[in-house]
């Protein structure tokens, strides 16, 4: 009798490309190094250009940020000057609730950004682990959570970014992240080996902490570099570490099961010109009704003095913030966070907006009339002059330590995130160069604007994610377009036979769906 297909997706959440292949071919990760090879891997093309926060619902639902209504935590609210906190309630449907549908057994421990759902055949641990998950840590059914943290405890580490800025405060860092692959490991092993089940999927956390953390001791272009033999190898440590946890997990599956491990976006320097965005907007005129024209006759030097509450962030120890922060009623805690963020409100007055987003992805918002309750740009020919005129400003902009232009790339997103939901999007982001420290920023004919950030963590998000596939099917096609983090839900849902839907963005990646239509 035929086995029927299934499926172990093993997440590793932001995990950068480069380094998995830097210690593949140094042999460093037997585990990951053995899927590629008997099987087959490719780099994976995500939102972080970008939205970070959002790549793995995008790959959960696979459906772009526009359709989903959703692309940051914190973001702008409708018919309203304010912005709001988000939470990971489920934006589309993810995978698994098809998969359910379908009768598949299924298990999901500790996928990031998204809350536990009852009513699906098959458990759910949400939150336990997960990294900047923002909501409740839960169970499906409820009665298990209860016996998890009976075998299991809690999760090693309250935060990622509760720990101070010592050496030895690092080092307690890393010996808790180590401490966590080894918890979230036997956690994921223990589910796994509960009862069959047809999907299995689970996310090591401890990659995105470990890059946010301990960039900046192995890239010797970030300020804060030093030389610090056990921190240097920090990231590496924790890779190792989760490519021996995924070893473990192997061994409990056969031949018959398809396996593929997936990186949604990786990691890179945390070079960017946040705090410099607002007064450039001033500079353009963008504050206001009339634009200002170049003119190097009048160009100016502006520096950023840090305001009250990034002086009071930076004063008062963070430990002490987390301690705070969770007595705090949840509505003070949303407000602060919003005003921690840039402001709980947009300006009215203004026709350009900065808006929150990742830090490497500078977003920015148009005050535009019929959709903004105070907007005072035309939809149209005049909206779409502005944009011009504002990417053209954004990809100027030069960073006085290199000479060259600051901005990699700026993108729209009614052309890269169309859908029903896009009206509580930025309608520009843009993303900085990771090649030098960004001090300052020089916009031709208008002036330099000089302010450092201060940021705990050293790694930002990069483009690109990974994805590695070995098992029973005669391939995936890697080869005919560039995979796409969308393209993991349906390429799931194909190899467990369950039908795939047609408002998915993505494609099967299937090498025997790769001959139809690419959808």
């Amino acid at each position: 009798m035929p086995v029927a297909p299934r499926v172990l997706l093993i997440g590793l959440d932001a995990a950068e490309p480069s380094l998995i292949r830097r210690w593949s071919e140094q042999r460093k990760l037997p585990n990951i190094s053995s899927v590629a090879d008997q099987g087959s891997s490719t780099l994976l093309r995500s939102p972080a250009r970008e939205f970070p926060d959002e790549v793995w619902p995008a790959i959960y639902a696979s459906a772009n940020s526009g359709e989903l209504g959703k692309y940051f935590y914190i973001q702008p609210k409708r018919n309203s000057e304010n912005l709001e906190l988000v939470d990971d309630t489920p934006h589309g449907t993810p995978f698994w609730l098809l998969a359910s549908d379908a009768g598949k057994r299924c298990a999901i421990v500790d996928a990031p950004k998204i809350s536990a759902e009852a009513g699906f055949n098959g458990v759910q641990l949400a939150n336990w682990g997960s990294h900047a998950t923002h909501c409740d840590l839960a169970t499906h059914p409820t009665e298990l959570l209860a016996e998890l943290l009976a075998k299991h405890g809690r999760y090693p580490i309250d935060a990622c970014d509760n720990h101070g800025s010592s050496d030895p405060d690092y080092r307690r860092l890393r010996e808790r992240l180590l401490k966590a692959v080894q918890a979230q490991g036997g956690l994921f092993r223990d589910v796994l080996a509960r009862e069959p089940w047809d999907l299995f999927f689970c996310v090591f956390s401890q990659t995105h902490c470990s890059g946010h953390q301990f960039w900046h001791f192995q890239d010797q272009r970030h300020p804060d570099y030093r030389e610090e033999p056990e921190l240097s190898q920090a990231i590496e440590d924790v890779y190792r570490a989760i490519d021996a946890q995924i070893g473990t997990l192997l061994a409990e599956v056969g031949p018959e099961t398809h396996v593929m491990i997936v990186s949604g976006h990786g990691m890179t320097a945390q070079f960017h010109g946040r705090d410099l965005m607002p007064e450039l907007l001033k500079l353009w005129g963008f504050d206001g009704p009339t634009d200002k024209a170049p003119d190097p006759s009048t160009e100016q030097r502006v520096e950023i003095k840090p305001g009250l509450v990034a002086n009071l962030k930076r004063a008062i120890p963070i430990q002490f913030q987390y301690f705070v922060k969770r007595w705090l009623p949840k509505a003070i805690e949303d407000a602060i966070v919003c005003r921690v963020m840039g402001s709980k409100k947009l300006d009215s007055r203004a026709r350009v907006n900065c808006v929150p987003n990742n830090d490497l992805n500078p977003a920015l918002r148009v005050n535009l009339k019929g959709r903004d309750v105070h907007g005072n740009v035309a939809a149209g020919a005049e909206f779409g002059r502005l944009l011009d005129l504002l990417e053209e400003r954004l990809m100027s902009l030069v960073n006085p330590a290199t000479g060259e232009t600051a901005v990699r790339m700026v993108t729209r997103s009614s052309v890269t995130h169309p859908g029903a939901h896009s009206d509580v999007l930025p309608d520009m982001t843009a993303m900085w160069k990771d090649d030098a420290w960004i001090g300052e920023l020089h916009s031709p004919g208008f002036g330099t604007v000089v302010g450092n950030h201060h940021d705990l963590r050293t790694g930002g998000h990069d483009v690109d994610g990974f994805l590695a596939y070995q098992g029973p099917a005669d391939g995936l096609d890697f080869e005919s377009q560039m995979p796409d983090g969308k393209d993991i839900a349906p390429t799931v849902l194909d190899l467990i036979d369950v039908p795939i839907p047609e408002k998915m963005e993505g494609r099967s990646l299937l090498a025997r769906a790769a001959v139809g239509a690419q959808r």
